[in-house]
């Protein structure tokens, strides 16, 4: 009986097991696909495009599903939508690990966009406006925490993100355009004022 119940335990470890990414396809989607507006590294020079160097791969593959399932559509989603209907889960998976795996570039601060409220809202947020400290859970380095083998989403990696990009979906977020978690609640509380002063100090973390 004892071996049944070890036999069994090693089916089921199989049957949730992930596949394992292929660096080498994912590099070639990414050439492909994704490098126009991504680049190649992942490290995009336009703010309209998020950086995916370093980026969480569990992230990448949930928010590229939700644009392609129409679950995720603001900002550039439907152009994205069109781009990536022809990739698999498993082409999904390959890309979102090759970009995981890309050394981020770090961004900078700009010193007249008020990185003091900045640096204030991401390491102690605002208790004033109940905001949490953004640190909580994208870690005192941006670099964020992945989801491990939970089934707890990751929080992505914030640091050297573009601060228009940033800014965007705050608003998206307060203005429930994107949804399913506890990031509209916190930008319904936020000002215009303090998006653009916590984007700003986010885009020179490192």
């Amino acid at each position: 009986m004892k071996r049944l119940f070890i036999a069994l335990g090693m089916l089921g470890s199989a049957a949730v097991a992930a596949p394992q990414a292929e660096l080498a396809k994912g590099k070639q989607i990414a050439e492909q696909v994704c490098a126009a507006c991504h680049a190649a590294d992942g490290n995009s020079n336009i703010a309209a495009y998020p950086r995916l160097a370093g980026q969480h791969h569990k992230f990448i593959f949930k928010q590229t599903k939700d644009i392609k399932e129409g679950k995720r559509t603001t900002g550039a989603a439907a152009s994205m939508m069109a781009a990536i209907q022809q990739l698999s889960d498993d082409d999904i998976r390959n890309v979102a690990a090759f970009y995981a795996a890309q050394q981020a570039r770090p961004g900078e601060t700009n010193p007249k966009a008020n990185p003091q409220l900045g640096a204030k809202i991401f390491r102690g947020g605002l208790p004033e406006k109940k905001i949490p400290a953004c640190m909580a859970c994208h870690s005192p380095n941006g670099a964020g925490i992945p989801a491990g083998g939970t089934e707890v989403t990751a929080y992505p990696r914030l640091s050297g993100q573009h601060a228009d990009y940033v800014v965007e979906q705050l608003k998206a977020y307060a203005a429930d355009k994107r949804t399913g978690n506890m990031m509209r609640d916190i930008a319904k509380r936020m000002s215009e004022e303090d998006m653009k002063a916590v984007a700003n100090f986010i885009q020179g973390l490192h």
